[in-house]
């Protein structure tokens, strides 16, 4: 398999038979607010760091928790470890790396990571684990407690079906998440 098949495959592990595994466990788990010292299968600690920093910039803490707060980390943890081929699981730990790097001697964080987005959205090989990082972040946090709640406009008890309302960049959603992800 070549490299870019290896990279392209990064956005398919939504398709691997264990990610609804993973997706459950994560969402029965999400109550657990003590959960950034449970045993890592894939991240090393300092991988951890990075990710854990890298998400709070992604999404950071608001009016709702940040996504590290709802422990989105250790989905990460879970989807690269069981979901990823060790092709991929050798390229996302060398963006890791290169993260933990642009993040440690950047000045501006926030700029460094748009940048970087950027560049993967537009199939730079090199940049293409940042948007399995991002994309697995956001399934994450909107599958938790607090982003589906909290963060999505959750209504708990809906009024009636509107079944045919005209919708824009700016519709807000009820009781699901909107994100689309383009795999």
């Amino acid at each position: 398999m070549n490299r870019r098949q290896v990279l392209q495959s990064l956005g398919l592990l939504t398709a691997h038979a264990m990610f609804p595994t993973v997706l459950s466990t994560f969402v029965s788990s999400c109550n657990s607010p003590d959960k950034k010292h449970q045993a890592l299968e894939f991240l090393t600690n300092e991988e951890l760091d990075t990710i854990i920093e890298t998400i709070d910039i992604i999404l950071p803490a608001t009016k709702t928790k940040s996504a590290s707060q709802v422990n989105t980390h250790l989905f990460l943890d879970q989807v690269f470890a069981k979901c990823m081929t060790h092709e991929q699981q050798a390229i996302m730990r060398t963006g890791i790396a290169s993260l933990k790097k642009g993040l440690s001697t950047s000045s501006d964080k926030l700029k460094y990571l748009e940048e970087i987005d950027k560049k993967a959205y537009e199939d730079h090989e090199s940049e293409a684990y940042f948007k399995a990082i991002k994309q697995y972040a956001m399934i994450g946090f909107f599958t938790s407690q607090e982003g589906t709640t909290k963060a999505a406009n959750y209504v708990k008890i809906p009024t009636e079906f509107k079944g045919d309302i005209p919708a824009d960049a700016s519709t807000l959603n009820y009781g699901k998440t909107s994100l689309q992800f383009h795999i």
